[in-house]
C-alpha cells in the first residue's frame, strides 16, 4: 500500500497523454496497464494483485482521457477559471472505477484491510496526484498553443530591461520563501506550515501565471511528499508512513486549488486588458488613419474632451482645449448657427446620427474645414442630451478640391472671370433683382479688334497674355456687383446694373479708354483697341437672351464705324 500512495506513475502518464494530445490512447493504455503491473509484480511477487492493480490504474487512465476529452478541458488557447473547475470534476470522478477494483483487490489480499477504506484510500492518492501533477502539463499545453498562435506578433517583442530584472527578485523571493516552507514542514513535522506554501503559492498566482504556479506547486508537492516517504520525517516508520502521506498529499492538493483558481483568474484578467488594449490601439490607428480625432462632449455642464489629434488639427496642444465652451470660438459664424441647428435637430430625435461641416480657425489664423459627426449616447430621465461623443475629420482638402472643381465649372480656365454658362445664369438673376429693386440693367458685350493678327504676329502666347490683361482691367473698371465674364474667344461681357443710363456710357468709355492702354509683355507690345455694344433694360422689361442680342448688334454697330468705340441700343430699337 505505501508504494500505491506515493505512486505517481498514473498522474504523470495522464500528464504526457496531455502533452502528446491524446484523447483516445487505447495502444498507451494498454502500455501503461502492462508496465503497472510488470512494476508491482517486481515489487509484489503475485500474479493477480500485480495484474489487477494493472488494470485499475490502466481504467484510470482511460476514464480520465475520456473525462478530459468529454468535458473538453485540454482545448482552446487559454485556460478559464471554468476548465480549471472541470479539471478538479474529472479529477475527482475519473479515478473512481479504478479505485473500486483497485480496493477490493487489495482488501482480498489483506485480510485485515477494509474495502471501503482501500478504496477510499486509493481514489483519494490517484485523485491528489492527479491534482498536483496534471496542471503543469495541462497548462504547458495551453501555453504553447498560445505562443504558437502569437510567433509572427507582439507575443515574441522584447520586454523593458528593468521590467525582466524586477520579476526575476520576485521571482527568486517567491523561491526562497517557498523552499524555506518547505523545509519547515519536514524538519518538525507539522502540516499547518504547509499554509505558509499556499501565501507564497498565491503570489507566484498574482504574479508568474497558472503554468509557473501549477510547475512550482507540483514541485513543492513532490519534494515534500518525497521528503516524508523516504523518512526525512519526524517519527515516521514503515508502519505509519500511509498514515503520514495521506493527510499529507490531501493538504497539499487543497493547498493547490485554490493558488490555481486564482492564477487562472488572474489569466482571464491579463487577457481582457490585454484585449482591451489591442483594441484601444486599434481604435487610435484606425482614426490616426482615417485622420480623425475624437470628442466627448457633456452636454449640460459644457465641458468636453477632446483627443490630441483633434485639438492638434486646428494647431492646439490638449491643455488649450480645456471646456467645449471655447469650440464655438473657433467655428466660423457662417457655419456655427447650422451646426447648432444640425445638433438640436438630433438632439430632438429627428436624425439619427449629427452631422456637419464647418470651418475652424486654426492656432494660425488660417481655416480648416472639418466633419463634425458625432451622437447622444446619454439622456436624462426627461429625454435631454446628457452626454455625446464623436469624431473630427479633416476635410480641407476635399473642399479645396470641391471648390477647385466648382471654379474650374464655372469660370474660364485663362482668364478667371466666369464663363457663358455662368453670364447666363446672371440673366436670370438680373431679371428676378430688377422686379425686386428697380433700376436698370445693362449687358455690355467687348470685342477685342483685330484678336487673330496679334496671334499671327506675335504668337498665341502674346494672345493669351493680351486676354488675361483684358481680363484683369475689365474687373477693376466694373463695380463690385457686376458680372464680368468671358464668352469665348476675344468677346467679353459684363452684366451692370444702375439707375440711368448715363452710368452705363460713362461704364462704356472708361472701358474703351483702359481696354486701350498699351500691354506689354516678353518680346511683344500690343496696343489694344475694343469694339463695345450696349443694351439696358428697365423696370417691366425682360432681361434675356433678347437683350444680349441688342448688344450684340450695338457691337456690330461699333466696328462697322471703325472700331476702338462703342455703341448703345436705345429703347426705341435704334443703335446711337
Amino acid at each position: 500500500m505505501g508504494v500505491a500512495v506515493v505512486w505517481p506513475a498514473t498522474a504523470v502518464a495522464i500528464g504526457m497523454l496531455i502533452v502528446w494530445g491524446r484523447p483516445r490512447p487505447w495502444p498507451e493504455v494498454c502500455a501503461i496497464g502492462l508496465a503497472n503491473a510488470s512494476v508491482h509484480y517486481a515489487l509484489d511477487g503475485e500474479l493477480l494483485f500485480s495484474a489487477v492493480h494493472g488494470v485499475a490504474n490502466g481504467l484510470t487512465v482511460l476514464t480520465t482521457c475520456i473525462g478530459l476529452r468529454w468535458t473538453k478541458v485540454g482545448t482552446g488557447a487559454h485556460s478559464t477559471v471554468r476548465k480549471v473547475v472541470r479539471l478538479f470534476f474529472v479529477a475527482a470522478a475519473a479515478p473512481i472505477p479504478g479505485a473500486l477494483i483497485g480496493g477490493v483487490a487489495t482488501a482480498s489480499v489483506q485480510a485485515a484491510a477494509d474495502p471501503l477504506h482501500a478504496t477510499v484510500a486509493w481514489w483519494l492518492v490517484e485523485a491528489v496526484n492527479f491534482i498536483l501533477l496534471v496542471p503543469p502539463f495541462l497548462f504547458w499545453r495551453l501555453r504553447r498553443e498560445r505562443l504558437a498562435a502569437r510567433l509572427g506578433g507582439w507575443g515574441t517583442r522584447r520586454k523593458d530591461t528593468r521590467r525582466r530584472r524586477l520579476r526575476r527578485l520576485e521571482l527568486g523571493a517567491a523561491s526562497i520563501a517557498l523552499a524555506v516552507a518547505g523545509v519547515l514542514v519536514p524538519i518538525t513535522g507539522e502540516l499547518a506550515l504547509i499554509e505558509l506554501s499556499a501565501t507564497v503559492l498565491l503570489w507566484f498566482a498574482l504574479r508568474f501565471g497558472a503554468f509557473a504556479t501549477a510547475l512550482t506547486a507540483t514541485i513543492f508537492a513532490v519534494c515534500v511528499t518525497g521528503a516524508a516517504f523516504f523518512d526525512f520525517w519526524p517519527d515516521v516508520t514503515d508502519l505509519n508512513r500511509s498514515s503520514v502521506l495521506l493527510p499529507l498529499q490531501a493538504m497539499l492538493a487543497l493547498t493547490t486549488v485554490p493558488a490555481l483558481l486564482v492564477a487562472v483568474i488572474m489569466s482571464e484578467r491579463r487577457r481582457e486588458l490585454a484585449a482591451l488594449d489591442r483594441d484601444a490601439q486599434r481604435l487610435a490607428f484606425a482614426l490616426e488613419g482615417a485622420n480623425d480625432g475624437l470628442w466627448d462632449w457633456h452636454v449640460p455642464m459644457g465641458e468636453g474632451f477632446f483627443s490630441p489629434r483633434a485639438c492638434r488639427m486646428f494647431g492646439y496642444e490638449p491643455a488649450e482645449f480645456a471646456r467645449a465652451s471655447a469650440w464655438d470660438a473657433l467655428v466660423h459664424p457662417d457655419d456655427l448657427a447650422k451646426a447648432r441647428a444640425a445638433f438640436g435637430a438630433h438632439a430632438a430625435g429627428q436624425t439619427a446620427f449629427y452631422e456637419a461641416e464647418m470651418r475652424c480657425r486654426h492656432k494660425t489664423g488660417d481655416w480648416v474645414w472639418v466633419l463634425d459627426r458625432g451622437k447622444i449616447v446619454q439622456r436624462d430621465a426627461q429625454g435631454h442630451a446628457v452626454r455625446a461623443v464623436g469624431t473630427l475629420t479633416d476635410i480641407s482638402e476635399r473642399k479645396n478640391l470641391e471648390q477647385a472643381l466648382e471654379h474650374l465649372a464655372t469660370h474660364d480656365p485663362l482668364t478667371g472671370l466666369a464663363n457663358r454658362g455662368v453670364f447666363e445664369r446672371g440673366l436670370l438673376r438680373s431679371s428676378a433683382r430688377l422686379d425686386r429693386m428697380g433700376g436698370r440693367i445693362a449687358v455690355v458685350l467687348i470685342d477685342l479688334d483685330h484678336f487673330k493678327q496679334v496671334n499671327d504676329t506675335f504668337g498665341h502666347a502674346a494672345g493669351d497674355a493680351l486676354l488675361q490683361e483684358t481680363a484683369i482691367r475689365l474687373r477693376t473698371s466694373a463695380r463690385a456687383d457686376d458680372l464680368v465674364a468671358r464668352l469665348g474667344g476675344d468677346e467679353f461681357a459684363i452684366i451692370a446694373s444702375g439707375q440711368t443710363a448715363a452710368e452705363f456710357d460713362t461704364l462704356a468709355e472708361r472701358l474703351c479708354a483702359v481696354l486701350a492702354e498699351p500691354v506689354f509683355g516678353v518680346g511683344f507690345e500690343v496696343t489694344p483697341s475694343v469694339s463695345i455694344g450696349v443694351a439696358v433694360a428697365g423696370v417691366g422689361a425682360q432681361v434675356d437672351d433678347d437683350l444680349v442680342v441688342r448688344a450684340d448688334r450695338a457691337l456690330y454697330a461699333a466696328k462697322k464705324a471703325g472700331r476702338g468705340t462703342w455703341r448703345f441700343f436705345g429703347a426705341a430699337g435704334r443703335v446711337a
